[in-house]
């Protein structure tokens, strides 16, 4: 009855066993090509591209060109979004930037700010992308 989209949100961040984290504090610059499940707390300016899942904390801030299999945020991503399955902005989440993915979701309280792109027939997004499809 009381229970927040916050709480809600933080629960959906859960995906598994996180094996690397960029812990809240830490700064990156460059490209990163990571795999399994990845939580970023910190800060990330470049690109990421991961084959696994991506799970963006509420503190965490990328200004980055993003791929991934699947992503969950909660904090700020300025740039550009590739997603092969599910992107979900949960509570709070803030992306500036075109997105091209299977699936959409937008809690209450997301902010998004681009475009968006997805595949006709809920086919692979980035699979169409490389062929010039969608």
């Amino acid at each position: 009855m009381f229970g927040s989209g916050k709480k809600q949100g933080a629960q959906s961040l859960v995906h598994g066993k996180v094996e690397s984290l960029i812990g809240e504090g830490t700064e990156i610059r460059g490209s990163i090509r990571s795999s399994g499940v990845v939580r970023v707390d910190g800060y990330l300016e470049g690109s990421i591209e991961h084959d696994g899942d991506l799970i963006v904390g509420p503190k965490a801030r990328l200004q980055a060109t993003v791929k991934a299999k699947g992503l969950a945020m909660a904090g700020e991503i300025i740039g550009d979004v590739e997603v092969e399955g599910k992107l979900e902005l949960l509570p709070g989440a803030n992306l500036q930037g075109d997105i091209r993915c299977g699936h959409l979701v937008i809690h209450e309280g997301a902010r998004f700010h681009g475009r968006s792109l997805m595949p006709a027939g809920g086919g692979n997004a980035l699979d169409q992308a490389a062929s010039g499809e969608g």
